[in-house]
């Protein structure tokens, strides 16, 4: 799970793990803080991952899940909102 790394003042992110046991789906590291969003005035359970600091990624169809076949949590975006349309 991303943390700060204070030496190299940076966020330090976990690779991407593949599952052999659940063919096309990655764990992907969420790129919060362990389960915490960044920043803020008090500390909130991240929305993206639940708290967990992981997410489940499926490479063919581009959605997100709390894990393999679970409980979909988003699809990726094929739309850059920085282009102008």
């Amino acid at each position: 799970m991303s943390h700060w790394d204070y030496k190299q003042n940076k966020i330090i992110r976990w690779p991407t793990k593949i599952y052999e046991e659940y063919p096309g789906w990655e764990e992907i590291d969420c790129g919060c803080c362990v389960g915490i969003e960044w920043g803020g005035d008090y500390p909130r359970e991240c929305r993206d991952c639940g708290g967990s600091g992981v997410r489940f990624y499926h490479k063919k169809s581009g959605v997100y899940a709390e894990y393999p076949g679970g409980p979909f949590t988003g699809r990726e975006s094929k739309k850059c909102y920085h282009s102008k349309p």
